[in-house]
């Protein structure tokens, strides 16, 4: 990784506030290394460069878990995007493309890298009252797809997302698959959540098609009927 000189000078002004204001010798050994594996976490994303665990190990000649605590103590001190709260979302739903569906308990599996995006989701999981699978793999999340669904929506009712002939197409799906009659009575998120949970690939494949979401709903939705059909 090279620094630029405009980001050499942010590094430097940011060591002077630590060390040379009447605080020489006062900043511990970790404070120093969050500050510097902060800024040089921040030059990787401004230049587009991989920070993955296994990136930044074999770039910084330290353990994968050493980059995942020093990733933890990062956001803690020095978050990324302080103002979004929900800034979690959208590397989330990214992260779907590379999910695998179960059909038996329609639940999805796929890896989170980034130890603080995981963080977040299990959050927001156990805030809502929701639940996770435990996996020896640290970066694994199995979620059914209910609570998938109350991660990705933010709306109770998805009636007005919807036009008049997609309306028609999943009222007359209702009349041939079970799970869809629910759904097609009020077009609610508890009603595509029940739905997701008990209907068959194939109905949830069409269904999935018709959804008419748009930005970080959208991604991770189309993520999901991707791995739905690859099954």
């Amino acid at each position: 990784m090279i620094f630029t000189d405009k980001e050499k000078i942010r590094l430097f002004d940011k060591i002077e506030e630590l060390y040379f204001k009447r605080n020489f010798g006062s900043t511990s050994k970790s404070d120093i290394e969050t500050l510097l594996f902060s800024e040089y976490i921040e030059c990787c994303i401004s230049h587009d460069q991989p920070f993955d665990d296994y990136s930044l190990s074999k770039e910084l000649g330290i353990t994968q878990a050493r980059v995942r605590s020093l990733k933890e103590r990062k956001e803690l001190k020095y978050p990324h995007n302080e103002a979004d709260l929900d800034w979690w979302k959208k590397p989330f739903a990214e992260a779907v493309k590379n999910a695998k569906y179960n059909e038996k308990d329609h639940s999805i599996k796929f890896i989170i890298q980034d130890i603080n995006v995981m963080n977040e989701v299990r959050h927001f999981i156990e805030e809502v009252g929701w639940y996770d699978e435990c996996s020896l793999n640290k970066k694994l999340l199995v979620l059914p797809l209910d609570c998938f669904t109350e991660i990705c929506l933010e709306q109770d009712s998805l009636t007005d997302l919807f036009a008049d002939n997609e309306k028609k197409r999943i009222k007359k799906l209702a009349n041939n698959y079970d799970g869809v009659i629910e759904f097609a009575k009020d077009f609610s998120a508890d009603g595509l959540k029940k739905l997701l949970m008990v209907a068959s690939k194939d109905v949830i494949n069409i269904v999935l098609q018709t959804l008419p979401f748009g930005g970080i709903a959208k991604t991770a939705f189309d993520n999901l009927a991707n791995a739905v059909m690859k099954t």
